[in-house]
């Protein structure tokens, strides 16, 4: 994803708006999600002193399974995005912020890629669940404990050793 800034790199205070729909080499598949569309980025891009600002969103579809049951879910995510983007070799005050760890430009062209990758994958929920009251799976039979209760009765086998401690909280 390019974004040509050549309209607003001279003139202070100068935006740009931009809509662009692209699929990223980045946004495969992660773990055990794939993402299953283009991401789209809807947004402006602003000149300030020696600086870009870009600000946004992201748009894209996925498919994960439930961290709890094992079900196959879809989901689309927006993501928000605002970023200060100086150019490449640009000299800063801060000195404790590496090259890394910020977006640059060469020229007159923005690459967006792993700006809207870094977006999309830290917004990604840590537990996927197909449903927030969810109850997973039994723990004797595997079966899916959606609101009704398995057949299986549920009795797990109790360790031998362990027999003696089942009684001991009714007492």
């Amino acid at each position: 994803m390019e974004l040509d800034i050549t309209s607003i790199i001279k003139n202070i205070g100068a935006s740009i708006g931009f809509e662009m729909t692209e699929r990223l080499e980045d946004l495969d598949s992660i773990g055990t999600v794939t993402f299953t569309s283009p991401v789209t980025v809807k947004g402006k891009a602003t000149s300030f002193n020696a600086m870009i600002e870009v600000e946004g969103e992201a748009q894209i579809d996925f498919k994960t399974v439930c961290d709890r049951c094992g079900e196959t879910i879809e989901r689309h995510i927006t993501v928000p995005i605002r970023e200060n983007i100086v150019e490449s070799g640009e000299e800063r005050q801060d000195a404790g912020t590496d090259e890394e760890d910020r977006f640059t430009y060469s020229g007159h062209v923005i690459i967006l890629d792993r700006m809207v990758a870094d977006a999309i994958l830290l917004s990604l929920p840590m537990q996927q669940l197909c449903s927030e009251d969810c109850k997973g799976l039994c723990p004797s039979c595997g079966k899916k404990l959606t609101g009704l209760p398995c057949d299986c009765g549920g009795d797990q086998a109790i360790d031998p050793r362990l027999e003696s401690l089942k009684g001991f909280f009714n007492q």
